[in-house]
């Protein structure tokens, strides 16, 4: 049987969304491109280990700290984000939704933590 994820699968997709978060924070990728592209990668990806093996959760547990940035992504970014339109409304607003712009914002702030850390 193979173990989900591999190593190799792990540090592959970690490389290519630490990019997209780079990129987005810097302003040179769209929130919008980020999120087609990056495809919700904590939860696409399953890095909560729900859908691992024994050998699946040891290669999670090593890449833990490198993990760590896109759980913040997608628990103080991607689960709050909504559209534009409806960021505007008071409703949207007090339920603790926001637009892409403070979406941005909170990229920049989890993106520091890969500073220096080549992708």
């Amino acid at each position: 049987m193979v173990s989900f994820p591999t190593e190799s699968q792990l540090v592959a997709e970690l490389d290519r969304c630490d990019e997209l978060l780079r990129l987005c924070a810097a302003g040179n990728l769209s929130f919008s491109d980020f999120s087609a592209a990056y495809d919700s990668l904590y939860w696409s990806f399953p890095l909560d280990g729900h859908e691992s093996d024994p050998a699946g959760l040891a290669v999670l547990a090593k890449y833990s700290e490198r993990i760590a940035p896109h759980q913040a992504v997608a628990e103080t970014v991607l689960s709050r984000v909504c559209a534009d339109t409806d960021a505007e409304k008071e409703s949207y607003r007090k339920a603790g939704r926001f637009g892409s712009t403070e979406a941005v914002a909170r990229l920049k702030i989890v993106a520091v933590g890969l500073l220096g850390r080549e992708a």
